[in-house]
């Protein structure tokens, strides 16, 4: 027997239009599916037609785990992606740690999201760009919606309840989409 299951409209799936804008979180092995947009994306269009792509991706160390560190290296210096990358172990561990509640010094790539929140929060907003999340679901993606959650309420001068209800519509949209697992 083989287990067949319905689609559920939420699967990762890119846009029509190759010109859309890309998001993509994808620490660890939330990778995979990612690496598959950017060899899809690479085989069926010309770059000229390709909207920009970001690429959020995080491990414990850059000599370690970068998984398929040169292949996204080399496509970020070609100009495919933006590469955005947080490595939480190579900081010097002496400074990392904890002061009033603040993490310090450990890179995550929700760090790296509100960095470029006011930016991503135009694109999403603004230009209808796309924004994937794919990893672990029991700290990564909450962290980064949590990050995301911040950035529109910033970006956009909403409170928490209102930028959640921003975010669900994008959700609903299909313009936000989560592929988690525990």
């Amino acid at each position: 027997r083989v287990f067949r299951r319905e689609p559920s409209g939420n699967e990762l799936r890119l846009p029509n239009t190759p010109g859309t804008a890309l998001y993509l979180v994808g620490p660890g092995t939330g990778l995979a599916p990612f690496r598959a947009f950017l060899q899809h994306r690479r085989y069926m269009y010309p770059r000229k037609q390709l909207g920009p792509c970001t690429l959020y991706f995080g491990c414990r160390s850059a000599k370690e785990d970068f998984l398929y560190g040169d292949e996204l290296s080399t496509a970020a210096a070609a100009g495919a992606l933006t590469l955005r990358t947080a490595f939480s172990r190579d900081a010097d561990a002496a400074s990392a740690g904890h002061f009033r509640g603040v993490r310090l010094n450990v890179p995550y790539v929700q760090d790296l999201i509100e960095e470029d929140g006011a930016a991503l929060v135009e694109a999403l907003f603004e230009r209808e760009a796309r924004l994937y999340v794919c990893g672990d679901g029991q700290a990564m993606a909450m962290d980064v919606h949590a990050a995301l959650r911040r950035c529109v309420e910033h970006s956009l001068k909403l409170n928490a309840e209102q930028a959640e209800d921003e975010l669900r519509k994008l959700a609903s949209e299909g313009r936000y989409t989560k592929e988690v697992w525990n």
